[in-house]
């Protein structure tokens, strides 16, 4: 399936690695790389009850393959999983291609919404403190670059970094990725890379931009690839 898959140009990406992470409960972020998930006819049904729901809280297509067509009793004994499509291990390329060409585009149209739905930025922006405000413009016009700590320091209090303006820095951190959190954004939407400053994802660009702002001004991430568990 996965020589299959990439001859029609879908990045496939085969791990067990990951289903163990699922199972530990603590699924990676990288997993909202992927529009679509399969999930191997190895797997139990106890697995899948474990696997389905952290991956619909990502938003995941979810295909379960088997070996033989499954019961009526096996199907409603997991259907609140809102498994996407049963298909048989054996099924047709041409088949497949369709099934996943008809879930890009409902990904597609989820998409267009969220666009057209985009998030107050004035009142986002005004909600935060005079500190937070700085802090958050400079994330915002480096366009998901990395902000370094020293250029937050100087751009926010016009000082060279100190053991407390560093401190305040990741209190203020926190406290705007609450407040995004808090008003629907990812967790990761605000993101820290350790020892060399903060960033905006893209996600945030996608949903939120100045009104000043084209869409075009800022780069976009497009979700194509497929992952076999």
């Amino acid at each position: 399936m996965q020589e299959s898959l990439q001859k029609f140009n879908y990045e496939v990406f085969v791990s067990k690695t990951m289903l163990d992470d699922i199972l530990r409960m603590s699924v990676q972020g990288s997993i909202r790389f992927f529009q679509l998930v399969i999930l191997s006819e190895s797997l139990s049904n106890k697995e899948v009850e474990m696997i389905v729901p952290q991956l619909k809280e990502k938003r995941v297509f979810v295909f379960r393959e088997y070996l033989n067509e499954p019961i009526d009793n096996e199907k409603n004994s997991i259907k609140d999983l809102a498994i996407d499509k049963w298909i048989p291990k054996d099924i047709g390329m041409d088949l497949l291609r369709e099934l996943i060409s008809d879930c890009a585009g409902i990904a597609r149209k989820e998409s267009e919404k969220k666009h057209a739905d985009n998030y107050d930025y004035d009142r986002i922006f005004l909600d935060f403190t005079k500190n937070q405000q700085k802090f958050f413009q400079k994330l915002y016009d480096a366009h998901a670059s990395i902000v370094s700590r020293e250029e937050l320091c100087k751009y926010i209090w016009n000082k060279e970094p100190s053991n407390s303006n560093l401190a305040q820095l990741s209190v203020l951190s926190k406290d705007l990725r609450r407040k995004l959190i808090n008003e629907g954004f990812s967790e990761d939407v605000l993101e820290t890379v350790w020892g060399k400053g903060y960033y905006l994802k893209n996600e945030f660009y996608d949903l939120c931009r100045r009104p000043d702002k084209k869409y075009s001004d800022y780069p976009t991430e497009s979700n194509t690839e497929c992952q076999i568990i």
